[in-house]
C-alpha cells in the first residue's frame, strides 16, 4: 500500500510541477525521507499525508484513487507556488517601480546639472 500511495504522491507532485525539495521543505521533512515516501520505502502517517495533500492541493483520498480526479490537471496554470494572476500582478508592480526609478533618476540628473551650473557661475 505504501508503494501505491508513494507513486500517487509522486505523480501528483510532478503534475503540479513541484520538486521533492519543495514539498519536503513545506511539510518540514528532509528531502531524503520524502523521497523514501514516494518510493514506498517508509510508511507515511495520516498527519503527514494531510500536509502533503495540502501542499499538492488535493485531498488525502486522492492518494488512494486509481485514476486522478479532474482537479489535478497536467497543464496546471500554476508556476510553483504562484498563480499566473499573481505572477502578472508582481510583474506589473515591478514595471511600475522601474518607471518610477527612471523618473527619479532623470529628476536627480536634472538637479545635478542645476547644482553644477550654479558652481560654474560662482567661479
Amino acid at each position: 500500500m505504501s508503494k501505491k500511495i508513494g507513486e500517487k504522491i509522486r505523480q501528483i507532485r510532478i503534475l503540479r510541477r513541484l520538486s521533492q525539495e519543495n514539498v519536503a521543505e513545506e511539510i518540514g521533512m528532509s528531502f531524503g525521507n520524502f523521497g523514501k515516501i514516494e518510493r514506498g520505502e517508509i510508511e507515511v502517517n495520516s498527519s503527514k499525508l494531510i500536509e502533503i495533500a495540502k501542499v499538492l492541493k488535493v485531498t488525502p483520498a486522492d492518494f488512494f484513487e486509481e485514476k486522478l480526479k479532474p482537479q489535478v490537471k497536467e497543464n496546471s496554470p500554476e508556476y510553483g507556488y504562484v498563480s499566473r494572476e499573481e505572477l502578472a500582478a508582481v510583474s506589473q508592480v515591478l514595471q511600475n517601480l522601474l518607471k518610477e526609478f527612471e523618473r527619479l533618476r532623470e529628476e536627480l540628473s536634472a538637479k545635478k546639472k542645476v547644482v553644477k551650473n550654479m558652481h560654474t557661475k560662482k567661479s
